[in-house]
């Protein structure tokens, strides 16, 4: 037998003062022998040893009560049923999404963390103990003290329930303990299901999902900007549309939203007005016409008088408007006729038309360069990225200038061909614009070279992971260069039988890209194809950083990145809340408890929660304490000294 309160067996300690009355106030009557009473002696001593008997038995008694009393206060639990608190692991989890932050007396976040702090105050100083908040993924606190300032406020991500409880569930597999319990803070926000894949929750584990969310909040949201164009050219128009969403099932009229954008000191100001049906999304367009040169930052925004979430009133947005990419094409061939220099195919496929006339769909401005004459490689100054198609004449004084301009930031594309032989490469490669040894020209035998292997999560290829896009392996090559790759170089494809099609290095700010073959017909066919002209566009873009996201990007909110519009780099970076978070439907307990296959705990189970939940002033509320059974042996004891101590003469 163990005790909750150890302390309190000192009371046992009160023993001693029935028996010290005892020792100090006993009757010590003197012995007088009367003759006349010679023949009661017999019959007196009998009934003075029953007397002694009793008053013994009457102090065993009283100092029986005093004991059990003393231990009913020391709360004694049997070693045998208890589970050990050493063998029980608690893992909480509490919901910070952006749902989470609803105006309000009792924000749902803030009672989350009241809870899951007394749930983590009535567990054991053995018992293992594991707390993490979530959106739409996990941040595990490094201890549960941890629930508070900044570790558990409001983000603008969006909840995913299957991430949190995967996060759990791996806990639990992976613990020994016998005895698991999983607390789960949340709103139940059903936008949180079926972002990730489904999660089983293992049988031993108890599940105490905790709602906190509430029913039919008052709610409008900016869910989503879209401009049109994606380009837009110097002195242009564009159309900014926003989707308004309501997510409370009455009607709202006459709902203000309000579109600022700025640049350079100049601002555009729209404000238009929408009715919204419940639980219905409208649409309001705002024309943009005129528009200068530069990066045009704002937000749309709605306004509606008594909104109980506020992350998802105003939505941002950025819009460069711009001229098309400024590309250098170096011929190293150009040949007779300008149908067929070297670049013919190559500045066909980046203007999207013919020579001589404008496509405002293309985002590059090819323009040959030619190095004839002493003329050098241009600086920065204007060139986003330049190609040198079969170049093998460079100087290294053009090579360095060449160096620098990629390391300020722009771009570097190589076409191989026949003139770029070791000693070509040797150039560029002293200047750090080389990928690695020129071996030479390999022809093929008896099939083409085709590619075969390429990073398909690669900027360049990304877009090709749809099948519909084209397939890669279908452009053929009669010649390809052999290049032994540099350790510091990265292969991004390979033709058949591993030699190296696509190769990137880092320099400075820039990167340069190196492709194994010609841009022209004269080494393949493939500029005939169909896959040319998004293969170039694929390789210019990310060598001149467009393929990156260009100088606009969005990015997802996190822990330490919440809605706005910032610039680091010369790139723009646009961040809003979840969209899903905007609709704040809920589901059901048990529907939850079903589509992660558990069962929520009976009533009598929720009604002990509750029970230890009110004593969470007590530390170590136990559920196997034997005090019921010491409180029934004083109340019998009690009756028993009563009956003794009445039939007991002094």
């Amino acid at each position: 037998m163990q005790f909750v309160q150890y302390g309190m067996l000192g009371a046992l300690a009160a023993l001693t003062i029935p028996v010290v009355i005892h020792l100090l106030f006993r009757n010590r009557p003197k012995t007088v022998d009367l003759g006349t009473l010679q023949f009661l002696v017999v019959v007196l001593r009998d009934n003075a040893r029953k007397r002694r008997l009793k008053r013994w038995l009457l102090l065993a008694l009283r100092l029986g009560c005093v004991a059990l009393i003393a231990l009913l206060f020391a709360r004694p639990y049997l070693l045998a049923t208890e589970p050990g608190v050493g063998d029980r692991l608690v893992v909480v989890l509490v919901d910070r999404s952006a749902s989470m932050a609803l105006k309000g007396n009792d924000p749902p976040l803030a009672k989350a963390v009241e809870r899951a702090k007394a749930v983590v105050a009535r567990t054991g100083s053995t018992t293992q103990v594991e707390v993490a908040t979530f959106d739409q993924v996990v941040h595990p606190l490094k201890s549960p003290a941890d629930l508070r300032g900044a570790a558990v406020a409001p983000s603008a991500a969006g909840t995913d329930y299957a991430a949190a409880l995967a996060w759990a569930r791996d806990l639990c597999v992976k613990s020994r303990r016998p005895f698991k319990e999983i607390y789960l803070f949340t709103d139940l926000q059903r936008s949180g299901l079926d972002r990730s894949e489904s999660v089983s929750v293992p049988a031993d584990v108890v599940v105490r999902l905790v709602d906190l969310g509430r029913a039919f909040p008052k709610n409008a949201a900016v869910t989503a900007l879209t401009v049109s164009p994606a380009t837009v050219r110097p002195g242009g128009a564009a159309t900014v549309t926003a989707a308004v969403f309501n997510a409370s099932p009455l009607p709202i009229s006459g709902v203000p939203v309000r579109l600022h954008l700025e640049s350079g000191g100049a601002a555009r100001d729209l404000e238009k007005t929408v009715d919204l049906a419940g639980v219905a999304t409208a649409t309001v367009v705002f024309e943009l016409s005129e528009l200068p040169e530069g990066v045009w930052r704002g937000h749309a925004e709605v306004v509606t008088p008594g909104d109980e979430l506020a992350f998802d009133d105003r939505r941002y947005l950025a819009l460069e408007v711009a001229p098309p990419i400024p590309v250098r094409v170096v011929d190293g061939d150009p040949g007779r006729s300008p149908v067929a220099s070297e670049t013919y195919f190559l500045q066909a496929a980046l203007r999207l038309a013919p020579d001589g006339e404008r496509f405002e769909k293309t985002p590059f401005d090819p323009k040959p360069f030619d190095l004839a004459g002493g003329s050098t490689v241009p600086d920065r100054g204007g060139a986003g990225a330049v190609i040198l198609a079969n170049v093998g004449n460079l100087s290294a004084a053009d090579a360095r200038r060449l160096a620098a301009f990629v390391e300020g930031g722009g771009g570097l594309l190589v076409f191989t061909g026949d003139r770029v032989d070791p000693n070509a490469a040797r150039v560029l490669a002293e200047a750090g614009l080389g990928v690695g040894e020129v071996t030479g020209p390999a022809p093929a035998t008896d099939l083409p070279w085709r590619l075969e292997r390429w990073e398909a999560g690669h900027p360049v290829f990304r877009p090709f992971e749809n099948p519909e896009h084209g397939d890669l392996r279908r452009p053929s090559f009669t010649t390809i260069t052999r290049i032994k790759v540099d350790p510091s170089a990265r292969v991004l494809a390979s033709f058949r039988g591993g030699d190296p099609a696509l190769i990137e290095k880092p320099l400075g700010r820039g990167k340069v890209l190196w492709f194994a073959s010609a841009c022209d017909r004269d080494w393949g066919d493939w500029p005939r194809g169909r896959m040319y002209v998004p293969l170039v566009h694929q390789m210019v873009a990310y060598a001149s950083g467009l393929a990156d996201g260009g100088r606009v990007r969005r990015a997802a909110p996190d822990g330490n990145r919440g809605p706005g519009v910032t610039e680091t780099d010369g790139v723009v970076r646009v961040v809003n809340a979840d969209p899903f978070e905007s609709d704040t439907a809920r589901l059901a307990p048990a529907e939850f408890a079903k589509r992660f296959g558990f069962q929520l705990p009976g009533p009598a189970a929720e009604a002990a929660e509750a029970d230890r939940a009110k004593a969470a002033g007590d530390a170590r509320l136990r559920g196997d304490e034997v005090w019921p059974w010491f409180a029934l042996a004083l109340l019998g004891m009690l009756f028993l000294e009563q009956f003794l101590a009445n039939r007991t003469a002094a």
